[in-house]
C-alpha cells in the first residue's frame, strides 16, 4: 500500500507540474504574440518614418537646387576671349596689335556687367 501512497503523490506532481508548464507555455506565446505585433507596428513605423524622410530630403534637394540654379555661371563674349588668345599667341611679340580685340573685349564684358544689373541678377 504505501507504494500506491508515493504512485499517486508522483503522479499529482507530475499533472501539477504539466498544468504549471502549460500555463508558462500560454504565457510565452502570449507574449511571442504580443511581441511580434509591437515588431510589426515598428517596421511599419520605420517604413513610413524613411519615406518621410526620404520625401523631405528630395524636396529639400530640388528646393536647394532651385534656389541656386539661378546662379550658373554662363562665360560672356566667350568668341571674343578666344580670338583676343589667339591673336596673343600670333603676335607674342607685339601684344599692342591686339589692343583693338582688347578694347571690344572689354566693351563686351562692360555691357554684360550692365545688363546683369539692368535685370537685377
Amino acid at each position: 500500500m504505501p507504494e500506491c501512497f508515493c504512485c499517486e503523490d508522483l503522479h499529482r506532481s507530475v499533472q501539477g507540474k504539466a498544468k504549471l508548464l502549460e500555463q508558462k507555455d500560454r504565457v510565452i506565446k502570449r507574449q511571442d504574440a504580443f511581441y511580434k505585433e509591437q515588431l510589426a507596428r515598428l517596421e511599419e513605423r520605420s517604413s513610413e518614418f524613411y519615406k518621410v524622410t526620404t520625401e523631405q530630403y528630395q524636396k529639400a534637394a530640388e528646393e536647394v537646387e532651385a534656389k541656386f540654379k539661378r546662379y550658373e555661371v554662363h562665360p560672356v563674349c566667350a568668341d571674343l576671349q578666344a580670338k583676343i588668345l589667339q591673336c596673343y599667341r600670333q603676335n607674342s611679340q607685339q601684344t599692342l596689335s591686339c589692343s583693338a580685340l582688347a578694347n571690344q573685349y572689354m566693351r563686351c564684358v562692360n555691357q554684360a556687367k550692365q545688363s546683369m544689373i539692368e535685370k537685377g541678377g
